[in-house]
Order: structure tokens, then sequence, then C-alpha cells
């Protein structure tokens, strides 16, 4: 008679091996055997693995997930959204989180959603909502953070011993960081044509995305940007394969912790391993991230939790920074992101005086024309004309190299930057009044947009209770529908006048020429192409 099998509960994390083990291509039995449970639970792991993996995408940390073996709801399930929502926000915020105010904000939420009246909010509740969300003892307690000296010291040394231990190369260590961009926004004074006296009908513009910068720490590899919008089929991108930049898009143009990881699993890695295999030199991946807030549409951290990530590659590896530091030391935010905001909007301007000098239509016309597609070629040039010695004084401090400190570098750099600007704006005169403080002023418009969204507990509720609702896309997108652009033919002669014209030019240089040469021999082919397809359906039409 066969002994009966002792039972086995697998924990969530169990759970999220088996499926990326089913993912390699390891059979069911294998697993039923290592884990000591039957085929059926393996069975039912293999069907429940989306559900299991977006689950565990909504718990803070991995040990949230490591002890946890049932994926059990809260009766007051909308009540625990908001509250973990805020916890969340306010935790990546630095503000310090006792009990008893979690306990106070359950009953003000279960209240403002006419929950359960006999809802409590008691001491066995607050220990259950910690441990189904996997929030410490540590996490919920201390004093408040703040951005200092010694916090920021204290990481750096944590971080190079982690380096030194794992053994990471510089050349595969990066830092992704997010921030907002108002692309249309213009000095508040208006910049108005010198054919016009006043910019009548141009009103601020407040039309923003999400923009994502990452790079290596040797400044050598920065990755395509990543822009977020409101609109998943913006009408401006119709016809155009490739852009630029890698494109998302959320309602509300903020980042989320889909997106991030859709960006770390299908553009990051594999970026970086192509990256790897053009300098021939492979090695263990690390990515820095800062604690940023949850985003209200999903409930969940802006970016996924370490295991989760670990999990889709065991190359790469992912390190949170302290809220408390990220300000002082992200690489990225030491005049990296300030560089790329000053190039765009230098972009800007440049692009609407040559409007304006060309006498083709006047400013105001011409700048509620730019739309989307502009934007994010304008943004990819910024980002791609920072310096590498930018991108690689940016880690002087985290690394902790014994070079010149580099805000002052930067510092310089802008406060010069600022004062060209306003003297070329002067100089033309499309803004008469427009001096170094309203200069300033416009290139610092969204300086303080994290990207991210954080909400009040109004917001927060409001978004909980509309989450079921239906994206609008699209909505308030300005973009003219175009058609379907330029034939082969007239790309051909274009490009032909365009190479004529760039070989008598004193800037000519091989390379662009080439490039500029392989461009118009592709328009070539396909006119050929496309005449030879013309002709074949003309013989075959004649009677």
């Amino acid at each position: 008679m066969s002994s009966k099998r002792k039972r086995v509960v697998l924990s969530l994390k169990d759970k999220l091996d088996i499926i990326n083990a089913l993912k390699r291509g390891e059979s069911g039995r294998s697993l039923s055997d290592k884990y000591g449970v039957g085929t059926s639970t393996i069975s039912d792991i293999k069907k429940q693995s989306e559900k299991i993996m977006k689950f565990t995408n909504c718990l803070m940390s991995e040990d949230g997930t490591s002890d946890r073996k049932v994926m059990k709801k809260s009766r007051n399930e909308e009540v625990e959204e908001c509250l973990f929502m805020w916890f969340i926000q306010r935790r990546s915020c630095g503000q310090p989180i006792s009990g008893p105010l979690l306990c106070e904000k359950a009953i003000f939420f279960n209240t403002r959603l006419n929950g359960d009246p006999t809802f409590k909010a008691s001491s066995g509740w607050l220990e259950k909502f910690k441990r189904r969300h996997g929030i410490r003892e540590l996490e919920v307690h201390g004093e408040k953070l703040s951005a200092d000296i010694p916090s920021a010291n204290t990481f750096i040394d944590t971080l190079k011993e982690f380096v030194e231990k794992e053994g990471f190369d510089e050349e595969f260590i990066y830092n992704a960081d997010e921030t907002g961009l108002n692309w249309k926004q213009l000095p508040n004074k208006s910049l108005a044509s010198r054919r016009e006296n006043t910019a009548s009908g141009y009103k601020t513009s407040k039309e923003r995305v999400t923009i994502m910068v990452c790079a290596n720490a040797t400044g050598r590899h920065r990755l395509p940007l990543l822009v977020i919008g409101k609109s998943k089929n913006p009408r401006c991108f119709k016809n155009i394969r490739s852009l630029p930049v890698e494109y998302d898009h959320q309602k509300k143009a903020w980042i989320n912790g889909e997106i991030f990881k859709r960006w770390y699993e299908k553009q990051f890695i594999p970026e970086v391993k192509k990256y790897q295999n053009s300098i021939d030199k492979r090695g263990i991946t690390l990515l820095l991230l800062d604690s940023a807030p949850s985003h209200p549409s999903d409930n969940a951290p802006s970016h996924p939790s370490i295991e989760c990530l670990k999990e889709i590659d065991e190359m790469f590896t992912v390190k949170f920074r302290q809220p408390n530091v990220t300000s002082v030391i992200q690489p990225m935010d030491q005049g990296v992101i300030e560089t790329v905001k000053r190039l765009y909007r230098k972009q800007m301007l440049r692009r609407l005086l040559l409007a304006d000098e060309n006498n083709e239509e006047t400013f105001i016309s011409f700048h509620k024309k730019i739309n989307l597609k502009d934007c994010c070629y304008m943004a990819a040039e910024s980002w791609n004309s920072v310096d590498v010695s930018t991108l690689r004084k940016s880690w002087n401090k985290i690394l902790k190299r014994p070079l010149e400190h580099f805000s002052n570098i930067v510092e310089n750099t802008v406060e010069s930057g600022i004062g060209d600007i306003a003297e070329v704006i002067t100089q033309i005169s499309i803004c008469a009044e427009c001096d170094e403080e309203d200069v300033s002023e416009w290139l610092n418009c969204d300086v303080n947009d994290p990207g991210l969204q954080i909400l009040s507990e109004e917001e927060i509720i409001q978004e909980i209770s509309a989450s079921d609702e239906q994206d609008r896309e699209d909505e308030e997108e300005i973009c003219e529908v175009r058609d379907i652009g330029p034939t082969h033919s007239e790309a051909f002669q274009c490009l032909d006048v365009a190479m004529k014209w760039f070989e008598s030019q004193e800037e000519c240089n091989s390379g662009q020429l080439i490039c500029l040469k392989s461009i118009r021999d592709l328009a070539a082919s396909k006119r050929i192409a496309s005449f030879k397809q013309k002709s074949i359906i003309e013989f075959l039409n004649k009677k």
C-alpha cells in the first residue's frame, strides 16, 4: 500500500519559479517531483500564470512574495487598494508611516467609499494588511528621511561593496530615470512673430509626456529614449513604421509598473545584449533605480518587484535606492535630465525661428502644428546630443570617482545657456521683453515633474473607483490627419537634389554622404519596383 503524499502548500515565490521553469521548457513531471506536488498542481499554476504574475507585481518587494502562499484578497478590497496606494506614494517620498496612521487612513477611506460600517481597522487587521502587501516593520516605523549627505554616503559605501563583491564592470552598470516634459511649452511672455503685434490666440500649453533616459557608467552606451504619451495610436503617427524613440502610452502619460516592465524586458535587456556583442564583452548587468511612487491606474509600484524583474533574465539584476538619496546621487539627476530638457527647448526654439525667418507661416500657426511626432524627433536628437563626458561625469558621486565636482560644471553650463538663449531672442526681436529670468523660468517649467503621479486622498479614491472605466484614446491630442506621404518617385527626386546639395557643402563628410546615398538608392529601388508593377498591371489590363 503506497503512503499518502504529504500535503505541500507552495509559496508565491515557488509558483513564480515554476512558471519561469515552464517557460524555459522544463516538464511538468520533473517540476512535480522537485516541489513534491502533483502534476495537476503544476498544470493549475500554468493556467493561472498570468494572474499570479500580475498579483505578485503589486507587492512591494521580494519580501512580500517569498513567504506568502495565497492570493486571497481582503473583504474591503477597495479600501485596501486606496490605502496601499497611499502608503507606497508617501513612503517613496520619505514620509514616515506608523501603524496607527495606517489604521486612521483605512477608516478614512472606508468612510469615503461607503464601506462596511462595522470595519474597525484593528491591530489584527493591520497585521494581515501588512502581510498581504509585504510591508515590513522597518518600512512602517522610523524618522522622516531627508536628502542629506550622510545618508547618501552610506548608500554609496553600500553600493561600492555590492559592486565589488558581485564583480560588476562599469560598462554594465546602468541608471534609468523618468521625468515629465511639457513639450509645447513656451516662455510666458509670448514669442510673437515680428509680423504680429500681439500673439492672438496663443495660450500657455500644458501638453506633457513622460520621458525616461538610461545610460551606463562609462557614458558610452545610452539606450533609445522612452517617450510615454496619452494616446495609443496618435494620428500623427499614421503610416510611420518606426520612430527614433521607444513610444508607449498611458491615459495620463505617466509611467507605471506595466510600462516599466515592458521596457525592461523588450527594450533594456535586448539593447544591452546588443551593446555587449558590439564590444565583444560579457558580464552581469546592474540597473540602478529610484524608489518611485505607485501609479494610480493599476495600484502597483512604478517599478515592479525585484523578484519579478530578476526572473526575466538571470544575467540582469536590479537595485533600488532609498528615497532619501535619489536627488543627491542619482546619476541621471546630476545634470543629465536638465541638459536634455535644455537642448530640447533650444531645438524647439530653433525650429520655430527658422519657420519665421523663412516667411513660410506665422509663428503662432507653426507652433500649433507641432505635434507628438515632432516632439519625439526633437527629444531623440536632444538625448543623442548629450556629451559622453556629461554622461560619464554624472556617475562621479555615486561611484566615488576622484574627479572634479560635477554639479559646478552643470551649473555653469546652464547659466551660460540661459544667457545665450535670451540674447538670441532679443537679437531677432521675436520677444521684446524676454529677459534671462523669463528664459530660466521657461527652461525650468517642468523641473519638478517626476514623470509619475502623486495623488491626494480624494484623487486616490477617484482613481480606484474609476479603475474599470475604459481608457479614452486620443483625448486632447491635437494632430492633423496626414496623407499617405510622398511617392517613391517624389522621394527619390528630393533625395537626389539633397545629395547634390550636400556634396557641395563644406560640412560634407563621407559617412553622412554614404548614408544619404543609401537612402536615395532605397527610394530608387522602390521606384523601379513600382514602375515594373505598374507596367505589368497595364499590360494585363490591355484588351
